[in-house]
């Protein structure tokens, strides 16, 4: 019983509909505010978190699961003992490749370009229509496409970098139609890599008959496909060939949730604040109840329920404006960034719901604490000193 006239005069205190109400007033501030350190704390972890996601899916999409390679980049034979093992696997996902640098030129432009041969393209580029190659075909990038101000259907001429040279030392030059152009909104893949069917590359890069220059692991890497790999051949996932942007992903997280979560503690400072000044403005009214007989521990649960409140509401409505954000972010893209930069053309989110209850657990934790401090003045309040003026 006791404990349901506290609710009721916390909410009373909360939800007072009396005009000009200093304490409904000061505690709707400080849902306020509490409410946009929550979202502002929330955006950042959904940020750090999409961010890290969508560039590892892009990555391991482009790079698959691991590479592996001869250690000097030597082209590697089929039939040799360790991929021959690999390649009767059913259960082992692997696809050749054959890597090399080139330089495409179309009508007066010419860039430098990383062609990989590939018999299926990566899933992030690939359409549901065709995931292959064909012979004659090359697939651009969107940003290199551009440079070379060339359209699907067009023919380029490509011409190879390495030692594949005729006994005339004459480079090979091998013509190509443009089969597709893709956008992955990764730079460095957009602006730099083209892929052309298996056959064509190692015609242009003048490889043997089944010599290629790695694999493409699309399977789990397992401690039994590490031990089988040995000198001269080394197995490389995609998260250690990108190990520093990584690294630096994890280094920005610490302190974005730091910076981003001093507005949430402002937040609480707020409530702090806002039911200090309510207590004092309800000073006389607390002074009527204790001497009435009222204990003062159930003054202070009255309180501290008003302070669980605001810290409720707060994180309720901060999560709830964070999800309406990442909503419409993820489904119209309202939010533009500069692919060159950051890898992706726009701001990623991510809504993890154990985060976000992390999140909010957090917060209402800190609220209770937070409301203890001010609420603990009232034990200190006397009767004969908050009634002398009434």
């Amino acid at each position: 019983m006791k404990v349901f006239l506290s609710l009721r005069l916390a909410l009373r205190f909360l939800f007072s509909h009396r005009s000009g109400s200093f304490s409904s007033y000061a505690s709707w501030l400080a849902i306020g505010g509490l409410s946009i350190g929550v979202t502002a704390l929330m955006l950042t972890a959904s940020i750090i978190q999409g961010f890290q996601q969508i560039i590892s899916e892009k990555l391991s999409s482009f790079e698959g699961q691991a590479r592996i390679s001869h250690i000097i980049g030597k082209p590697i034979n089929n039939a040799q003992k360790p991929i021959n093992f690999l390649l009767k696997r059913p259960d082992i996902l692997i696809e050749p490749f054959i890597r090399g640098v080139s330089m495409v030129r179309y009508s007066n432009y010419a860039e430098g370009v990383l062609i990989e041969g590939v018999n299926i393209l990566p899933e992030s580029i690939s359409n549901n229509d065709n995931d292959q190659v064909d012979k004659g075909n090359i697939i651009l990038g969107n940003s290199l496409a551009r440079s070379l101000h060339i359209n699907i259907g067009d023919t380029l001429f490509l011409q190879s970098f390495s030692k594949a040279e005729s006994p005339f030392h004459i480079p090979r030059i091998k013509s190509l139609i443009v089969g597709d152009i893709f956008y992955s909104g990764l730079q460095e893949y957009d602006k730099t890599l083209a892929y052309v069917n298996l056959h064509d590359a190692r015609w242009l890069f003048d490889l043997q008959k089944d010599h290629v220059s790695g694999f493409i692991l699309n399977s789990q890497v397992t401690p039994e496909i590490v031990d089988n790999i040995n000198y001269p051949f080394h197995i490389e996932t995609w998260k250690e060939r990108h190990d520093l942007l990584f690294e630096w992903i994890s280094l920005q997280r610490w302190p974005a949730y730091f910076m981003f979560g001093l507005i949430a503690l402002v937040g609480l400072v707020n409530l702090i604040a806002s039911l200090a000044m309510i207590i004092i403005e309800k000073s006389s009214q607390i002074g009527i109840l204790i001497a009435q007989g009222i204990k003062r521990s159930q003054l202070m649960q009255i309180f501290l329920f008003q302070g669980v409140f605001i810290g409720l509401l707060g994180g309720l409505f901060g999560g709830f404006l964070s999800t309406i954000i990442i909503f419409l972010q993820l489904n119209y893209g309202i939010l533009k960034i500069p692919s060159d930069i950051y890898f992706m053309d726009q701001v990623p989110f991510s809504f993890d719901i154990f985060v976000f209850a992390a999140i909010l657990s957090l917060v209402f934790i800190f609220s209770i604490i937070a409301s203890w401090i001010p609420v603990s003045g009232i034990a200190r309040i006397k009767p004969a000193v908050s009634l002398r003026y009434e």
